[in-house]
């Protein structure tokens, strides 16, 4: 086990610049997800730190050790690919064992880390087979069994459940929690999936354009999101976001425009007042109501009802023109389609932006309801 240190890591390609100026500490036995979309530098990130793109600028330590330009056979990592990597001509044991024979291991010690592996990853039955001969998920364990077996500080996974369909994905996700659990091996894990993100990662970085948007729990990062990007990025369905301006009436603070108003402070912001914003709301922070006269209270037209078990997702819009989508019970009465419901905003869900450069505005928001 290892701690990782980015310095002021960059890395350009010509004029396109891939990651710019990262700082990140990776603790001791953490699990690190960075989460973005495509194109968004967490691939590049992750593989200077193997050792696979040298940095344009910056330093890289692992275990107090610089690596910067190291050779990536001598930063002591693993790496785990999306395509698994596996040799179609050597059984499940050569697969697992061949960065081991490179090394020069003994045959014994070979022969106890795969044993080893293969009973951690629940396939000691399979080891006799080729890869041809085993489904998605077990060749994923192969994959990972490669990798333990090197008994390496730090592991390095690349979007490795991306080939899996998405039962065999929730379930590999698991056990990859679980394996982390025992092994307690410093991990960096590369995703563009946020479910995988929130439930698998200790922290989470969320990347945009190269950029560390946000760095955090995902209890963190979910509650109290910094920008736009990020609210609408963590989350599914994503937070609705709706355009207006601040407006203060008899002592208390109001998001308006022309169809909805709500309520966002018991004491009036006078350095937001007539701010143009976009207030962002979860799904689930949704009531639906049938009082008249709330001043939280606004009319939408439902659009389209997704029914997923436990709960149901209703598309609406507002007047103004916004998509609002939200979540209820799927034991709950639903609205039909083409109906007219009421909206309240949930207490204390509600979040605050600036219109234009996207950043939050929620922590001015003290007393926020």
């Amino acid at each position: 086990m290892a701690e990782v240190v980015l310095e002021g890591v960059s890395k350009s390609f010509g004029e396109t610049t891939a990651v710019a100026n990262i700082d990140l500490k990776i603790n001791d036995g953490e699990f690190l997800v960075l989460v973005g979309p495509s194109g968004c530098g967490k691939s590049t990130t992750l593989r200077m730190v193997a050792g696979l793109e040298k940095p344009t600028t910056g330093e890289i330590y692992i275990d107090n050790k610089k690596v910067t330009y190291l050779e990536p056979k001598d930063r002591d990592i693993a790496m785990v690919f999306q395509n698994y990597a596996l040799y179609p001509h050597k059984n499940v044991f050569d697969n697992m064992a061949f960065g081991l024979h490179l090394r020069k291991f003994s045959k014994d010690e070979i022969k106890t880390r795969v044993d080893e592996a293969a009973r951690l990853l629940d396939m000691s039955e399979y080891l006799t087979r080729f890869p041809k001969q085993l489904s998605g998920g077990q060749r994923q364990r192969v994959a990972l069994g490669r990798a333990i077996v090197r008994h390496p500080k730090v592991f390095l996974m690349d979007e490795p459940l991306s080939n899996l369909d998405a039962k065999l994905r929730v379930q590999t996700r698991a056990e990859l929690i679980k394996l982390h659990q025992r092994l307690k091996t410093t991990t960096i894990y590369v995703t563009h999936d946020q479910t995988e993100a929130m439930t698998m990662g200790s922290r989470i970085v969320v990347m945009k354009d190269g950029i560390v948007q946000q760095f955090g729990t995902s209890k963190e990062i979910y509650e109290s999101p910094k920008n736009i990007f990020v609210a609408g990025f963590i989350g599914s369905p994503q937070m609705n976001f709706i355009n207006g301006s601040i407006e203060i009436n008899d002592g208390k603070t109001f998001f308006k425009n022309n169809h909805v108003s709500v309520e966002l402070a018991d004491n009036p912001l006078s350095m937001l007042k007539d701010k143009k914003v976009v207030l962002g709301i979860r799904p689930e922070s949704f009531e639906l109501v049938n009082e008249e006269g709330d001043s939280d209270n606004f009319a939408c037209k439902v659009e389209v009802v997704e029914h997923i078990g436990s709960e149901s997702i209703i598309h609406t819009r507002v007047e103004s023109g916004e998509e609002v989508v939200i979540c209820v019970n799927g034991s709950k009465r639903v609205p039909a389609v083409d109906s007219t419901i009421k909206l309240k905003p949930s207490e204390g869900n509600k979040h605050l932006f600036d219109a234009q450069s996207g950043e939050s505005l929620t922590s001015l928001l003290i007393n926020i309801k």
